[in-house]
């Protein structure tokens, strides 16, 4: 028997709530080895029958190899920020058992966002993790950069369902279902696709785009990356993009899969745009949260790349960049969340000077990890902007692949300065000795991981490319 992961979470999240509410023995550190718990038997539940195929609830949701594979890439990720949370200093504002319960109702929402199938599904899924994240954003209550970022993160949430809506709208007045599969058998019986039906597929695609922070969509990005507490902030730069991604590549490679030509052109801007704000936008930036937020950006657009052809290898060099990119971005922020001054967090690229002198293997660590970033051979980050590029020039997108060049090159230059501060610069203010043990054995596994790909890259390819079969099966 097939059980839902998403139930067990849901049924579980709430339980844990009762328990915070009537409880007062147990604090937020309980809360979090719940979560952990939790996370890990959905997880077990999720190999069992990870090529398990089924339409659930009339259609509304699937689930197949690629969904399964998202879910465990989400579900791996949350874990990890579940830990983060139990290890690391955190501000006393987040100290509140609701915050770990709050991370396990977004999980809900995202992992039902990568198996949905209709719109309608879709829509709930979204909003449910967009509410939760709304509230996570803003959770330092007294702090006044949070609640100006859960407010800017609001606004923008709610222009992004505007959006969404009107475009499903549009699709549904033509149609007249909302069912991926209707769309898909409807489009196929067109001789010329109505112009009604292209114009709801932007307006969709806009909004996933201020989902993922694509440029010119990303305006909210930096302030809310600079602005939420660094653990939210973790959060923020990878679980939301794995799902977003997972939605994305599900709509535009089952229903609209008819005009791949249309849809191809619009992430070609959104790619380009995108790689080069992420790129030059960061060469200014004296925080490493907003440098980070602009280096979120530039690696969307290069994950958008894989996706123009519209292909298996397409997707399959997606899933392994987004891999790599979740292992590099975890590595970075876990060390941001240790960057303690007097028991205070910073984040001013200016505390990283002289790092090596007082701490050089986890000057080391974060070295392999901006290398990684930057796409310097042979970190795992270098292999999946390889494949992404070799794909591009297949399809003769020789431009496209010219301007990846370049805008990893200006990146690299920022990635480096960080480096030259860390090892080269003198230090001013020494940032206080890293202390928990679990934070030093994780950088280095992030570090390790980033550099032992290159001997392993046949497993990812394998991996991936068993897992994205499902989706081209459909069509």
């Amino acid at each position: 028997m097939y059980i839902l992961p998403e139930i067990f979470i849901s049924l579980s999240t709430l339980i844990l709530l009762l328990l915070a509410s009537f409880s007062k023995k147990i604090n937020q550190k309980d809360m979090a080895y719940f979560s952990l718990f939790i996370i890990f038997f959905a997880q077990f539940f999720i190999l069992k029958d990870i090529f398990y195929y089924e339409e659930i609830f009339n259609g509304f949701f699937i689930v197949d190899s690629f969904s399964s594979f998202m879910k465990l890439l989400i579900l791996i990720c949350a874990g990890l920020i579940v830990y983060f949370y139990i290890i690391v200093k955190n501000p006393v504002s987040l100290n509140r058992p609701e915050f770990p319960i709050l991370i396990l109702f977004a999980l809900v929402g995202m992992m039902l966002m990568v198996s949905a199938n209709n719109f309608l599904s879709l829509f709930m899924s979204i909003e449910l993790q967009s509410l939760t994240l709304y509230i996570l954003v803003s959770f330092s209550r007294k702090d006044s950069f949070s609640s100006e970022a859960g407010v800017k993160y609001f606004i923008i949430g709610s222009l992004s369902t505007c959006i969404f809506l009107f475009g499903t709208s549009l699709i549904y007045g033509l149609v007249g279902s909302v069912s991926f599969e209707s769309i898909s058998i409807f489009m196929s019986e067109q001789l010329t696709m109505p112009t009604f039906l292209i114009v709801g597929l932007i307006f969709i695609l806009v909004s996933i785009s201020l989902k993922i922070s694509a440029a010119p969509f990303h305006m909210w990005t930096p302030d809310v990356y600079q602005g939420a507490p660094t653990l939210v902030t973790t959060l923020l730069s990878t679980i939301p993009k794995i799902a977003a991604f997972g939605v994305l590549i599900r709509l535009l490679v089952y229903p609209f899969s008819e005009i791949t030509i249309d849809w191809g052109k619009i992430l070609i801007i959104l790619s380009i745009t995108s790689m080069l704000v992420g790129s030059l936008g960061a060469l200014l930036q004296s925080d490493l949260k907003r440098l980070m937020a602009y280096s979120t950006i530039n690696h969307i657009g290069f994950m958008l790349m894989g996706l123009i052809p519209g292909t298996e290898d397409g997707i399959t060099a997606i899933c392994i960049y987004i891999i790599f990119y979740v292992t590099m971005n975890l590595g970075i922020f876990l060390f941001i969340l240790n960057m303690n001054r007097d028991q205070i967090n910073v984040s001013s690229i200016k505390d990283l000077s002289g790092l090596y002198k007082s701490q050089p293997l986890m000057a080391t660590f974060m070295a392999i990890l901006l290398f990684s970033m930057a796409g310097i051979p042979p970190m795992a980050g270098f292999i999946g902007k390889l494949i992404i590029l070799n794909l591009v020039i297949d399809n003769n997108l020789f431009y496209l692949a010219i301007i990846a060049v370049l805008t990893s090159v200006i990146a690299a230059f920022y990635y480096i300065r960080l480096i030259k501060c860390i090892f080269f610069d003198q230090p001013q203010d020494e940032l206080d000795i890293i202390s928990n043990n679990q934070s030093k054995y994780l950088l280095g596994f992030f570090a390790t991981f980033n550099v032992i790909v290159i001997f392993v890259p046949q497993f990812f390819l394998d991996l991936c490319s068993s897992v994205t079969l499902s989706l081209f099966a459909l069509n």
